[in-house]
């Protein structure tokens, strides 16, 4: 499969790794150190997995690196990896790559990336999900592969058969993959994940492990994540209580050393996802009249702490 990446940060560049295996992979990204070095050395991934890990640094070397969306042409999986506030400018200069057999995945956090996608490319043509990996940037076009799992893929009006061709060209790499019929639950899933981690850890300017050791963060991980529950089965989710909380802190151990890309969008003075994870389940819970009071002030605090270097 022709497989192109929007974007080649952290994330993007542990799918990388695996898909070159077998794709034919072409990543495109507006940051010329990053390609420049991709082009140079490769994509260098730090192999820091717990448990499993080997501690070495691995190249990979794509088949087109460029910040020219023309110079790939169309493929038939484009897999977007941008921050929600430039997702549509992003797929938009994309549009040499798309054509109207492409399909487009967005496996990013939050709730809100598929509308952004959904304002350049028809909705049959959109795939959704998330992933459980974790990594962490160490300069351009080099990163440190820190977690691994589960990437979870559905639509909301694409084929199942075109999500299925996606999910058979991870699984030939080797991922693993689940395809959803309701990907919203999937979503959620993870969505209560970053509620309880990310902002927090943000703030804190500490680690994913950070949340389950310390016990005052544990508290708050838990007040955010009743709330996001409540609020997540209200917009017809069938999530359990006890599992989802534990799945949270299981995922704080399991990142121990994870920097959420939310501390890595602080320290480096970028504007944060915070809107669409924790101001999520702030706008639906006002949908559904479920007051959400834990959520609000995190919403509140991120801001405030991103005003101070962005200035607004």
């Amino acid at each position: 499969m022709r497989i192109g990446f929007v974007g080649c940060g952290a994330i993007a560049s542990c799918y990388a790794q695996y898909l070159i295996q077998k794709h034919e992979v072409c990543v495109m990204d507006v940051s010329v150190p990053t390609i420049e070095n991709i082009k140079k050395n490769g994509i260098l991934i730090d192999d820091d997995l717990p448990g499993k890990g080997t501690g070495k640094t691995n190249a990979f070397h794509p088949a087109i690196a460029t910040t020219d969306p023309k110079e790939i042409g169309p493929v038939e999986l484009l897999v977007v990896f941008v921050h929600y506030q430039f997702l549509e400018s992003a797929v938009r200069n994309a549009l040499p790559m798309i054509d109207q057999n492409t399909m487009v995945m967005c496996l990013q956090n939050g709730l809100g990336n598929y509308d952004e996608i959904a304002k350049v490319v028809p909705e049959e043509q959109i795939i959704v999900g998330n992933t459980a990996f974790g990594a962490t940037p160490v300069s351009p076009g080099h990163v440190k592969h820190t977690g691994y799992g589960v990437t979870n893929m559905g639509t909301m009006k694409a084929p199942m058969e075109k999500v299925e061709a996606a999910a058979e060209a991870f699984r030939a790499v080797g991922l693993d993959v689940t395809v959803h019929e309701n990907v919203m639950n999937a979503i959620w899933h993870k969505l209560l994940v970053n509620s309880a981690i990310n902002g927090m850890s943000a703030l804190l300017e500490t680690p994913n492990g950070f949340v389950e050791k310390n016990q005052y963060a544990h508290e708050v991980a838990r007040m955010l994540v009743q709330e996001g529950l409540k609020v997540a089965n209200a917009c017809g989710c069938t999530l359990d209580p006890e599992e989802e909380m534990a799945h949270v802190y299981e995922v704080s151990r399991d990142t121990d050393a994870t920097v959420s890309s939310m501390v890595q969008d602080v320290i480096h003075h970028h504007e944060t996802e915070i809107r669409i994870i924790n101001g999520a389940v702030c706008r639906y819970g006002r949908e559904h009249h479920i007051p959400t009071p834990c959520n609000d002030l995190l919403v509140q605090l991120v801001l405030a702490k991103q005003s101070i270097y962005l200035g607004r």
